[in-house]
């Protein structure tokens, strides 16, 4: 036998054998699409809640159920259905994956309507699926012999229905109560933790019915036509997940830009009314650089100053015997790449009111300017209202006022609290009728800003404390926050709002703080 006729009998020969595992796969599309429903449902299903899995998995889930029903989406109308609803899932879970990236998903989740109609609509869509992959497998398999397989799936659609019966019945009833210290107190360990033992429990037995489904097909005559795909699986997951990675980061940065009020352009001087009721205060002690902040309306709240005082800093760290690093009346505070300072300044008016200045100016401006916030947790010593703030910066030669808008945060009233919560605020409640407030201002630093500082400020009314106290000493404090978003690449995205009048000084994501305790303490001036 020549070489080349021993080549060719022996291709002939090797043509004969089975193809490879793919190959077979391809031409059983049934098993092949059942493992990817099956891998689908389970990392849908059950979410671990570390190294961003939350995220990952669902999403891989929700694309291997995709796959798994296109390939049989036109062996019948049932699992054309099933195809639809599974698209739905995929750009639902890439919607999600994509808006965890900006303020929106929250606030869905924070508003009790829609949260509850999103949950819904998901359910009702799971619930679906299933119904229709059991109709459709009942009419295309069964249909074939005239015999009726065990029915895996019919059950396990049923105990699906019965998970969601009890994880209603713990929302309802969470078996919980609020505890003013530590948050929710179990009141019956065996009702709350059960059900929830009960539900996992529900879900992995649909998932081993799906399974023993698929095996009480296996070798029963159909009638499935493997559908021709443009985009293979393995293309087709890595082009879902390129395409949620590269829409995050534009999505962070847009939902980063806070709106920092209507900038006005400084270019016409103070009235001279205006400008003597400035030189009076830098006169009485307040500085020029919080001076020269100071627009008309807060000049004319000044315009009966009679006196300016300041205080000290203090030290709230107590894991350590660090002193505040300050220089003169200013506080030193680092903030990642940046450097700032704190001052803080009473300006005192007639008929026992005082007006508060908690100024900041940055030595050394941040190189990311995002997410700036500027927050002040004040004392309930007195009753505070008429909040203000401003910020003023530098481009070139041109000198920008802007005023954001004062958030307030708290200052709820008895009504509004539980019986521990009036217990333990009572003194406050009952010298103020409400809570007090703590204000802030959230901002952008604009990209050509130099020379940024700004303050907040407020009017505290010094009488019923003189009067209560039977006393001249006047006493009180704030702390001030000053919040820095130090990185763009973070996820999910976190808001500097959800720090908005914290006393907090903790990292929050990518969001750091710099804090001081400022106290006054002197004999009211006459």
């Amino acid at each position: 036998m020549k070489p080349d006729e021993f080549d060719l009998q022996l291709m002939d020969e090797m043509a004969q054998l089975p193809p490879s595992a793919p190959e077979v796969e391809d031409y059983t599309p049934w098993q092949a699409s059942i493992r990817k429903i099956i891998w689908g449902m389970v990392l849908v299903t059950f979410r671990l809640e570390f190294f961003y899995l939350q995220y990952l998995l669902p999403l891989l889930g929700a694309t291997l159920l995709y796959l798994g029903y296109r390939s049989l989406r036109k062996s019948d109308p049932w699992f054309t259905l099933c195809w639809g609803l599974s698209a739905f899932l995929l750009v639902f879970h890439m919607a999600s994956d994509i808006l965890a990236a900006t303020p929106l998903l929250t606030t869905l989740e924070q508003n009790a309507w829609a949260n509850t109609f999103l949950i819904a609509l998901t359910v009702a869509a799971n619930v679906l699926l299933l119904f229709a992959l059991r109709a459709g497998i009942r009419r295309r398999f069964v249909s074939i012999t005239g015999e009726k397989p065990k029915d895996w799936l019919g059950r396990g659609l049923m105990a699906y229905l019965l998970s969601l019966a009890v994880t209603l019945w713990a929302t309802l009833d969470p078996a919980t109560e609020p505890s003013l210290f530590f948050g929710q107190t179990i009141t019956d360990p065996l009702l709350h933790n059960g059900r929830s033992f009960a539900v996992i429990a529900l879900q992995i037995y649909l998932l081993v019915c799906i399974f023993r489904q698929s095996e009480a097909l296996a070798g029963r005559g159909y009638d499935i036509a493997p559908v021709p795909v443009r985009v293979p699986g393995k293309p087709f997951v890595l082009g879902v997940f390129l395409l949620v990675l590269l829409a995050i980061p534009p999505a962070l940065w847009l939902s980063c830009r806070l709106p920092s009020g209507e900038a006005q352009q400084i270019t016409t001087p103070l009235a001279g009314d205006q400008t003597a009721v400035r030189d009076h205060l830098v006169e009485l002690g307040l500085p020029q650089e919080l001076a020269d902040t100071l627009d008309e309306a807060e000049l004319e709240r000044c315009k009966d100053a009679y006196a300016v005082e300041t205080g000290s800093w203090s030290d709230l760290d107590l894991t350590d015997d660090t002193v505040p690093q300050t220089e003169g009346n200013d506080l030193l505070v680092p903030l990642d790449d940046a450097q700032a300072r704190f001052s803080v300044w009473l300006v005192f008016l007639p008929q026992w009111q005082v007006r508060w200045y908690s100024f900041f100016r940055y030595d050394t401006l941040p190189t990311l300017r995002l997410q700036e916030q500027f927050s002040l947790d004040v004392s309930g010593n007195d009753s505070h209202d008429d909040y203000t703030a401003a910020l003023l910066w530098q481009e070139g030669e041109t000198t920008y006022l802007s005023h954001p808008q004062v958030q307030l945060v708290g200052g709820q009233t008895a009504e509004e609290l539980t019986e521990e919560q009036q217990w333990w605020y009572e003194e406050e409640l009952e010298r103020l009728g409400h809570l007090r407030y703590t204000p802030y201002f959230s901002f952008s630093i604009p990209q050509k800003a130099t020379a940024l500082r700004g303050y907040l400020a407020y009017t505290a009314d010094a009488s019923e404390q003189l009067e209560r106290e039977n006393t001249y000493d006047y006493y009180d404090y704030v702390h001030l926050f000053l919040r820095h978003q130090a990185s763009l690449l973070h996820y999910p995205f976190r808001s500097i709002e959800d720090l908005g009048g914290s006393g907090s000084s903790r990292d929050y994501g990518p969001i750091r703080s710099a804090y001081g305790t400022f106290e006054h303490y002197a004999p009211f001036p006459q």
